[in-house]
């Protein structure tokens, strides 16, 4: 079969994959670093060439090479000590500036936040390419503030999106986009990488699942455990010491009795985490999504959680879990012993959560961010 010359220039155009540019300046496995990988996972790579920009080392590019997440690959330079991490940013922008100067067309680029957005601000102007930002912040940052009047002059095709309304809310406010430009895309949450199996374990357990930072509420564990004390409840605490985290916290925990308080550590498989697990507390003062409580929710694991907007956005109205006033122990400790006193209760909430959980589909996800990118949905 001979084609003509334009039917030939159809079929070229259309086997050639669009690229998409991730920039990602964290190296460790957050929630928000964990989501990219799950996107770069359910992205087609027959359709769509994906392209990291991101640190050198750190767990999030060992995730990507092992699972061969990305086809191409800019080493973005690491900011060591604080005082050098305006450096590293500048360097940032200037690699991922010149690689797009060699390497286009690309269909768009994604920034996972301000600062991302930050990196690479100029060179999307600069090339005309589009920006897609899909904000994990749960806070608004003092530079956002302070350059809120600019960023309406600076960035002209750039489509937002944000992980829950408090991160959208923290869009708005940093002046970057109003409320009606923000499309609410949620963490997607691969089934095959968070659900276990129940381990089949005696009594009732309740697991911390993430990092010791206090926004995290790491400090209030001994407190809520000691409430506790009168009933039996085996805690079991996920989670690595830090120098940033609170020496106090870990010291109170080191107290009690190893039958009453394990300190597992974090684990690389999260999946064995939650089949251990009756509960899991999450007890945070600052949260954007909360992915532990997401993930909880798809292994069927009644959550008991600040009343955080965001948290109360996952957990509905004891829909998949119960909420207490961020720092209260005793209403914490309370909600607690409510689910261990009443199966039944801890049944219906975890069968509510995992029909909650669909909306964290990865292959939905994924589908609307590709709208967002320009990518048409033909195979």
């Amino acid at each position: 079969m001979i084609l003509g010359d334009d039917r030939k220039n159809e079929v070229s155009a259309a086997s050639v994959p669009s690229s998409v540019l991730f920039v990602v300046l964290a190296g460790g496995l957050g929630g928000s670093t964990r989501s990219v990988a799950t996107v770069l996972a359910h992205l087609d790579p027959n359709r769509v060439h994906r392209v990291l920009a991101t640190q050198p080392r750190g767990r999030f590019i060992e995730l990507v090479r092992e699972r061969q997440l990305a086809d191409t690959f800019i080493p973005l330079p690491t900011a060591g000590r604080r005082s050098l991490r305006r450096l590293s940013r500048v360097q940032a922008a200037w690699r991922v500036g010149s690689w797009l100067r060699a390497n286009r067309p690309i269909t768009a680029i994604h920034v996972n936040g301000p600062e991302e957005l930050n990196v690479v601000a100029l060179a999307a102007r600069v090339f005309r390419i589009p920006v897609v930002v899909w904000s994990h912040a749960r806070v608004v940052s003092p530079w956002m503030r302070r350059l809120s009047w600019l960023w309406p002059h600076v960035f002209r095709d750039v489509k937002f999106a944000a992980v829950s309304p408090l991160a959208r809310t923290v869009l708005v406010e940093g002046g970057l986009a109003q409320s009606q430009e923000v499309e609410i895309v949620p963490n997607p949450i691969d089934p095959q990488d968070v659900v276990g199996e129940p381990d089949g374990h005696d009594g009732f357990v309740v697991g911390y699942l993430g990092s010791d930072a206090r926004y995290k509420g790491f400090q209030f564990l001994p407190g809520i455990i000691k409430e506790l004390t009168d009933i039996p409840v085996r805690w079991l605490v996920f989670a690595d010491q830090h120098p940033s985290g609170d020496p106090e916290a870990w010291a109170e925990l080191s107290r009690f009795p190893p039958d009453r308080v394990c300190v597992v550590g974090k684990l690389s498989d999260v999946r064995e985490a939650y089949g251990r697990c009756d509960v899991v507390v999450c007890p945070s003062l600052e949260e954007s999504f909360c992915r532990v409580a997401a993930e909880a929710m798809l292994n069927g694991v009644p959550v008991v959680g600040s009343d955080l907007g965001p948290l109360r956005d996952l957990l509905g109205s004891e829909d998949a879990g119960l909420l207490f006033p961020p720092g209260d122990d005793r209403v914490a400790a309370k909600a607690v012993r409510r689910l261990a006193d009443d199966p039944r209760l801890r049944e219906s909430l975890g069968s509510r959560g995992r029909e909650r959980a669909r909306a964290f589909d990865p292959i939905t996800v994924t589908s609307r961010l590709e709208d967002l990118y320009g990518l048409d949905h033909q195979s």
